[in-house]
């Protein structure tokens, strides 16, 4: 997405060029978004994740994917959305760890009610790129259309999550990146507009960077 001018209530994302250690990964472009006008709530990590309601519930590391695994310090999030309408993720969880995806693997799924991860975010997954940079630098985030769910509610679950994520790993917002971003493919597809990052990209993005804030702001000093 081409970076452009904004009002006086926005601002431009322009961010540092990845570290050495995955210069072959291509840079992501700048993203635009509107700043949210809601002060920040101070919250601690600790606290965000509770918010989060973030389950283990891991695969085996004799699975097919995670013998494939490699060691990885992540250095993005990639954003994902099922297109499974009637599998929450408790039921995504069931499926990677009885071998339902085959080699397909990813670090959590995100419904309305919780997070469930899959698989330690040291370790690769196999859910971006077959392989490529996606898979060997980023924590891959599937997001829940299960029909019966809000979306809205899942989406800004999994913006809580991917600030947690950032923060832990110091991920700048510029390296949080749909689906799209590696191979071209409309995923995650309810936040992509015509099959490309829009202006539904930019509101999530304006939640990440939202809950960002939140984490670095410190509560008030109490008198």
């Amino acid at each position: 997405m081409n970076v452009r001018m904004l009002s006086a209530n926005a601002v431009f994302l322009m961010l540092p060029a990845l570290l050495a250690a995955c210069s072959d990964a291509p840079r992501p472009p700048a993203v635009s978004f509107r700043i949210q006008n809601v002060p920040p709530v101070p919250r601690t990590m600790a606290q965000m994740s509770r918010e989060v309601h973030i389950n283990r519930d891991f695969m085996s590391p004799r699975s097919r994917a995670r013998r494939a695994a490699h060691s990885m310090h992540p250095r993005f999030i990639t954003i994902h959305s099922t297109a499974n309408p009637k599998g929450d993720a408790a039921a995504h969880a069931r499926a990677l760890k009885r071998g339902a995806m085959g080699s397909l693997n990813w670090h959590f799924t995100v419904d309305q009610y919780r997070a469930v991860q899959h698989i330690p975010l040291n370790e690769t997954g196999r859910h971006a790129d077959r392989g490529g940079p996606g898979d060997m630098y980023s924590i891959g985030i599937e997001m829940g259309e299960v029909r019966s769910h809000n979306p809205i509610v899942t989406w800004n679950r999994s913006a809580k999550l991917t600030a947690v994520l950032m923060k832990q790993y110091h991920i700048p917002l510029r390296n949080v990146v749909p689906h799209y971003y590696w191979t071209g493919k409309n995923c995650p597809a309810p936040l992509l507009t015509n099959g490309r990052p829009g202006h539904k990209w930019s509101w999530f993005i304006s939640r990440v960077d939202y809950y960002r804030r939140c984490l670095e702001t410190r509560p008030a000093a109490a008198f």
